[in-house]
């Protein structure tokens, strides 16, 4: 497993003066995450440059294996600030106020690729002078690496990749050795993690593995430094390295042993061959021209593989290992028995198109459906290790596994060139820095305030991957911005801008999601608005329609996509030629409700068409609520979004079909049709219909169904209470005098009696009625009492929850707002707050009555339940990520319908409910026949 370490190399001489000069080397501690325990010297290291007259610092650190202690009995000064030492050491890049000007530093940058989300790090490294010298570019004069933690990478992947295996086939019903061993970081040291693992390889030869997986096979991408790590793991076991054409030899003719495993390395000439079929594969010029070669490796090795152990280097400029598509095509033809992927190149989307995402110490591994391309992880699945699929381990720090020994490996191979560059000058042109060895002058990334001659080349990439930048802008800063924020942000190759009219809103996304843009804008600033839109792709507009009316004519003069998760207004519709016309997709409705439950809907009814099915009923219910432990009111209601929007929301008309006939309720009249609802038993839970769903026909394709039903719901006592608000003139928005700003202050108690005429049309017999016993014989007068009136019980209820809310207070006071639907909208915001601790849930329910050919009716119901956190709401989270989602899709161009639309189309639902599943917002689907009845 040891290599021999690199010649000491000679430590040029350097001029002494009357004065000697102390040179001041410091060592910064990791913070990236809890599991960095590296540091790129060991005590061993830092005593020996003490011993040469170098002063080191080291920060303090209770996370770095080894201790301060040992570090100060090294000869080392524990100490904070770093800012008196000439070179600073780290792993991992270094955080903006810890770059001090002037000063050489020595990390991993990640930026030789011009990697977008390092590019600002390296601008201010520029702008500070500081001098970068990064340990992937140490490299001798055949470009081989000399200071790396490669092989750490390797064993620690390969020793986790089996424990992987193990949990994952034991899911299957098979239980092998491969369990009893640990993941890499229970074990002190690494000779303890390969006694355990030479521990399962004796079990494997005595029992062997069971006959249905045999033979197992290993392929290890490339021979470098991570695959001789990860090899020199497998090796520990009884193994038998073959050739890839004996491995599929093996699997074809089940040559395999039951106590062996047979490993195979893939290398250049087994992923592509020349398109020219005359011509043998060359290495030197495949490198040279990829175009000339086509990949192989999909269907000549692949189906033969048990376990990929993935240590490629990759470039876009070389075809994958295995697409997407090919992978999904494996699996499909039944010519895949891969069971898991050790991805420890971790390059998302590279060699690997379908590895996703990376994974971390805390939480190592995800099943990936090729079927479905959904992931399944303990994050969002608790019996995640059942699914169908194939295994990852795509841990992209591994070495720290092993944080003692990579240590001091990767120290032993630094230590060489240490006092030569901690004595250097960092003032020298790049030409004449002939005081370092060539090794770490060909690693000088930045000298000077600029690029060094070997890498000025980042700049001309940099330029090509900022030209492949996708821009959107959100305009609307509220809450529901935040998931659509942090969702694009997550992309390096997304720039995310915010804007909003108030500057306090702005302010806090920035703090939310500190590196994206934002501006303050008014959208009636048609020139301002214009400017900024041209410059994006996608808009994304979380305003109110009449402002997303002035965005979308801004995104037809400037050519550019919309998305907004409002209701599709008239006035958009207008809009629908001309967004055609230029190529446009403005997609509506793209929220939650509406949104999501048009996806699920337009999936299931499609679904049950294409099998030759008819949708005889279709009823929608959804609705914002509080968790259960935080409806602590009479109401059993909080807010989660603007009252005022619940509140302009309560009097639109609705419309829908019911037994055939078609029903319209005025707005005054909505909250008088209320109805249990049965989604849950436990849950005492009722609902009101909810605006016109009669287009809903049209749009699912289910003219002929005799329900079609939209609903909003809520706990049981909250309609009736907004019903009776309704009825008093709560919700009415005509402008009141008394309440106009600036008026004497009164009570709630006389404003309510201002609306309360006495029954009997005195004013002098007015006051002998308590404000109560108006407010109950306005609600007995209403229209249809008693068969649809308000009993006593009734009454009694609504005046105790308008009691606890106040408006019979002779002491609050009403909010002078101008009309009582402002006023009550600010009393409600005030008494149905949720408090930091509390968190609110979402519930979306689709049932479809369904007939099938053989004429068996089914009831089918698909239920999202979503939870919120004390940080982000259910209704801002699943509002906001389906906007996200559709925009990433635009970004992508995987959205080809043009025009004024709304996601009702399969190119629309399957990958963005993919896409949810994949965030952990998942419908349970429940069915049963022969139901007669249309719900």
């Amino acid at each position: 497993m040891s290599e021999t370490n690199s010649p000491i190399i000679t430590t040029p001489t350097t001029t002494t003066t009357s004065t000697t000069r102390v040179y001041t080397l410091g060592l910064r501690r990791e913070d990236k995450n809890r599991w960095e325990r590296r540091a790129p010297l060991a005590p061993s290291h830092i005593e020996q440059l003490v011993k040469r007259g170098i002063r080191c610092i080291v920060q303090p650190s209770t996370l770095r294996n080894y201790s301060n202690a040992a570090y100060e009995k090294a000869g080392a000064i524990i100490q904070e600030d770093l800012r008196d030492c000439d070179t600073i050491c780290a792993v991992k890049e270094v955080p903006s106020e810890y770059l001090f000007e002037g000063k050489t530093y020595l990390f991993f940058s990640h930026t030789i690729k011009a990697q977008p989300y390092n590019m600002p790090m390296l601008d201010e490294i520029n702008n500070k002078k500081i001098r970068l010298i990064d340990y992937e570019r140490i490299t001798d004069n055949q470009n081989k690496r000399l200071v790396r933690f490669g092989a750490f990478a390797g064993y620690a992947g390969m020793i986790d990749m089996l424990h992987a295996l193990g949990d994952r086939l034991l899911a299957k019903g098979f239980s092998t050795p491969f369990l009893h061993v640990g993941y890499s970081y229970v074990y002190s040291k690494l000779e303890n993690a390969m006694d355990a693992v030479r521990a399962i390889g004796e079990e494997i030869s005595q029992v062997g593995l069971p006959d249905d997986l045999l033979p197992f096979t290993f392929a290890f991408t490339s021979d470098g430094a991570v695959a001789q790590g990860a090899l020199s793991i497998f090796k520990l076991l009884p193994h038998k390295m073959v050739t890839p054409d004996e491995m599929v030899d093996l699997v074809k003719n089940k040559k395999g042993e039951r106590g062996i495993l047979y490993g195979t390395i893939i290398k250049s000439e087994h992923m592509v061959e020349p398109i020219d079929s005359s011509k043998k594969f060359d290495k030197d010029d495949y490198y040279k021209d990829p175009s000339k070669y086509k990949p192989i490796f999909f269907e000549k090795y692949a189906p033969y593989i048990s376990c990929l152990i993935n240590c490629m280097y990759w470039d876009a400029k070389f075809p994958r290992l295995i697409t997407i598509r090919q992978m999904e095509q494996l699996v499909e033809t039944g010519n895949s028995r891969l069971i898991g992927v050790a991805d420890i190149s971790a390059d998302i989307n590279g060699s690997l198109e379908f590895l996703m995402k990376t994974t971390s110490i805390d939480s190592p591994l995800y099943i990936y459906d090729p079927k479905t391309q959904e992931i399944h992880d303990p994050t969002t699945d608790q019996k995640y290790m059942y699914r169908e699929g194939i295994l990852f381990l795509a841990v992209d720090n591994l070495p720290t596994e092993f944080p003692k020994e990579a240590t001091q490996w990767f120290g032993d191979h630094l230590l060489q060139f240490m006092e030569a560059i901690v004595r250097s000058d960092p003032l020298k042109p790049y030409d004449k820095m002939n005081d370092i060895p060539d090794e770490i002058k060909r690693a000088t990334i930045t000298a000077h305030g600029s690029l060094t001659p070997p890498f000025e080349y980042i700049k001309e990439l940099r330029k090509k991957r900022e030209a492949m930048i996708k821009r959107v802008l959100i305009i609307g800063a509220g809450l529901i911005s935040h998931p659509v924020i942090s969702y694009l942000a997550r992309n390096p190759s997304h720039e995310v801008v915010v804007a909003d009219i108030d500057a306090d809103q702005v302010n806090k996304a920035v703090k939310f999601e500190p590196d994206i843009q934002t501006i303050v804008i008014d959208v009636n600033d048609q020139s301002k608005l214009d400017k900024l839109v041209s410059k994006q792709k996608v808009v994304i507009s979380l305003l109110p329609d009449d402002l997303t009316l002035l965005v979308a004519k801004s995104c037809l003069r400037t050519k550019k996509h919309l998305i907004t998760t409002s209701y599709l207004t008239n006035e958009m519709k207008q809009l629908h030629q001309e967004a055609k016309d230029a190529n446009l997709t403005f997609l509506n409705e793209m929220g939650l409700d509406p949104g999501v439950d048009h996806l699920e809907a337009s999936r299931v009814i499609n679904s049950v068409k294409k099998q030759g099915g008819k949708i005889r009923s279709f009823v929608s219910w959804c609705g914002g609520l509080p968790a259960p432990e935080s409806s602590d009111n009479p109401m059993g209601y909080k807010f989660s979004w603007s009252p005022r929007g619940m509140l302009e929301a309560v009097k639109m008309p609705a419309a829908y079909k019911q037994d055939g006939r078609d029903i319209v309720v005025s707005g005054q009249e909505v909250y008088k049709r209320v109805q249990k609802v049965d989604i849950f038993p436990a849950l005492s839970i009722e609902g009101v219909p909810n605006r016109n769903c009669l287009s809903l026909g049209q749009y699912y394709g289910i003219q002929d169904s005799k329900t079609i039903f939209r609903g909003t719901i809520r706990y049981k006592g909250f309609c009736q209470v907004i019903e009776a608000a309704v009825e008093i003139g709560l919700l009415d928005e005509t402008e009141v005098g008394l309440l106009k700003v600036g008026q004497e202050k009164i009570s709630w108690n006389k404003a309510l009696r201002a609306i309360l005429p006495d029954p009997l049309s005195s004013t002098s017999a007015n006051d002998k009625f308590s404000t109560q016993e108006m407010f109950r014989r306005k609600l007995r007068t209403r229209r249809g009492y008693p068969s649809k009136g308000y009993d006593d019980e009734k009454i009694t209820y609504i005046l105790s929850v308008f009691e606890w809310l106040g408006v019979f207070s002779e002491t609050i006071e009403i909010a002078q707002k101008g009309s009582y639907f402002n006023a009550f909208s600010q009393l409600l915001k005030g008494k149905l707050e949720f408090s930091p601790s509390e968190r609110d849930l979402i519930i979306l329910h689709h049932i479809f009555g369904i007939e099938w050919p053989e004429g068996r009716h089914e009831t089918k119901t698909s239920t999202l339940v979503y939870y919120g956190t004390k940080d982000l709401s259910a209704m801002a989270y699943t509002i906001g990520l389906p906007a996200a989602i559709a925009a990433e899709l635009l970004l992508e161009g995987n959205i080809k319908e043009t025009g004024v639309v709304i996601p009702i189309t399969e190119e629309f639902y399957k990958p963005i409910l993919k896409a949810l599943r994949n965030e952990g917002m998942t419908f349970i689907h429940r069915q049963e026949f022969d139901k007669e009845k249309d719900y």
